[in-house]
């Protein structure tokens, strides 16, 4: 298999008319809207590990927990501590994976039984990437963009994923998306 990076196959439902594009485009960005990048949620705290609470005060010029627990407390920002964790009141979308894209084109899945995509979009609507397999894109691009070692398992499991997805949805139509996040 190749890889090919950036590119998102979306299942399309049999239904579809195809021909018209800014219908299949509709389509394809209402059923990936949920992981739009600049979609607001519902306002959450967002917490950080013991360890990223620890750097966050130090950066913040506080040698201890207390004293930059106080300083938090005082000045009633959207961010405090909680259990000793430092977190922040955002509505960023955790779930984002793409922040604009566009349609490349359309083909049935007997044609992309090679191909290594980005990520997929199954007909539920969810969004699986190798990432979710343990794939870190950083470990290649510091690496010459070859292979890292530690991303052959992610690798391997991302395209035994892709394997049986092709399976199941051998036939069907798909959108080709070139995404950006």
């Amino acid at each position: 298999m190749i890889g090919v990076k950036s590119i998102c196959y979306v299942v399309l439902p049999d239904n579809l008319f195809l021909d018209d594009n800014n219908m299949v485009y509709t389509f394809v960005k209402n059923h990936i809207i949920n992981y739009y990048s600049e979609l607001e949620v519902e306002p959450y705290k967002k917490f950080f590990s013991e360890k990223e609470t620890l750097e966050i005060a130090k950066r913040k010029g506080f040698s201890n927990l207390s004293d930059f627990e106080e300083y938090l407390e005082n000045n009633k920002n959207d961010d405090g501590i909680e259990n000793g964790l430092y977190f922040w009141n955002t509505t960023f979308n955790e779930q984002g994976r793409w922040d604009g894209f566009r349609l490349d084109g359309l083909k049935i899945g007997y044609d992309l039984m090679n191909e290594v995509p980005y990520s997929v979009v199954t007909p539920d609507g969810n969004w699986h990437s190798e990432r979710d397999y343990g794939y870190k894109p950083i470990l290649d691009f510091n690496n010459g963009f070859k292979q890292h070692s530690d991303n052959i398992e992610p690798r391997k499991k991302w395209i035994e994923y892709l394997d049986s997805f092709y399976r199941e949805y051998k036939g069907k139509n798909f959108a080709i998306l070139f995404v950006h996040s």
